[in-house]
């Protein structure tokens, strides 16, 4: 079911670093119609570490000066932004983790989108974790993960899919989300369909090469028509040959790939509450900005055998 973008989420850390996410998610919200909600988290130092003895109301009085100045903070950024107050579906400063907080947020703002940035301190990155592949392991909604300024409109978007019934409808998902986002003719849009080492070995020991790797691009091309028609754009069908995330990363970086749209989880069958190793790979070493799409938004899907490359013999 067609699902109207009316919130965006942003998560900000509101120093001028995380400018451009804001900035990106912003340009995304007013090209669909839809408004912003602003989201920022915040622990004080020593929340870090096992200090000394704190009291009660040493804390409480530490988060109330926290808080105020994050709301400042937040004026700042917002001013400097240009952000206009009808465009503000809401805000949030709250206390906790930042990927917890940002789900939290986006839960309760109903949001179609959610924007991280991929920068942070590298200290606490080291120590806890990407908050931005913190919160793609575990929001139930799509995740646009932001690496530096996002182009505006969306030149060319790379959409990596495995055939799998999964990766239909994380390809369906994302068409439907570029259809309110980069509505325009100049967005190219190219599927691309990784043949790896392994399956070019099975071909070639059942005496199937090239036959079977011009069946591969004939069932890309029908993978692509079946769950492209109903958009009216029509992604060009690649194949590529190699490691499935070094082709895709590579891919990505020579053809200038504003955006990779892919799910969390595909062909290998991971568990739930883990983020499938290509997106994972995809998000931590691309270059481009990549939207998640979540598999809770067809729970029907993961239970769906998957089809091999090997179903080509």
């Amino acid at each position: 079911m067609f699902e109207i973008i009316d919130t965006v989420v942003i998560g900000t850390s509101l120093t001028e670093l995380s400018d451009d996410v804001v900035r990106a998610g912003l340009d995304v919200a007013r090209a669909s119609g839809a408004r912003v909600g602003l989201v920022h988290a915040f622990q004080p130092q020593w929340a870090y570490s096992a200090g000394p003895y704190l009291t009660e109301a040493f804390i409480q009085e530490t988060l109330d000066v926290e808080k105020k100045l994050a709301e400042q903070r937040l004026a700042d950024q917002i001013a400097r932004l240009g952000i206009r107050k009808e465009e503000i579906a809401g805000t949030v400063i709250a206390y906790g983790p930042p990927h917890r907080v940002v789900i939290e947020a986006a839960e309760e703002m109903n949001a179609g989108l959610i924007f991280v940035g991929s920068t942070e301190s590298p200290q606490l990155s080291k120590l806890f974790g990407s908050t931005a592949d913190r919160v793609i392991r575990k929001a139930t909604r799509p995740v646009l993960m932001v690496r530096g300024r996002l182009q505006s409109p969306l030149r060319r978007v790379l959409m990596p899919v495995d055939l799998s019934p999964l990766s239909a409808v994380a390809f369906r998902r994302g068409l439907e989300i570029l259809g309110q986002i980069a509505r325009g003719p100049e967005t190219e849009l190219e599927a691309v369909f990784v043949i790896s080492p392994q399956d070019r070995e099975l071909f070639a020991a059942k005496d199937l090469a090239p036959a079977s790797e011009a069946a591969a691009m004939e069932e890309l091309e029908t993978f692509v028509n079946r769950n492209a028609a109903w958009s009216g754009r029509r992604p060009e069908a690649r194949l590529l040959y190699g490691e499935v995330e070094q082709e895709i990363r590579e891919r990505a970086g020579e053809w200038q790939a504003d955006l990779v749209v892919l799910g969390t989880h595909g062909r290998g069958g991971f568990e739930r509450f883990l983020l499938g190793s290509v997106a994972a790979d995809v998000v931590r070493r691309g270059t481009a900005s990549v939207l998640v799409i979540p598999p809770e938004l067809a729970p029907e899907a993961v239970q769906t055998p998957v089809r091999e490359v090997a179903a080509y013999a």
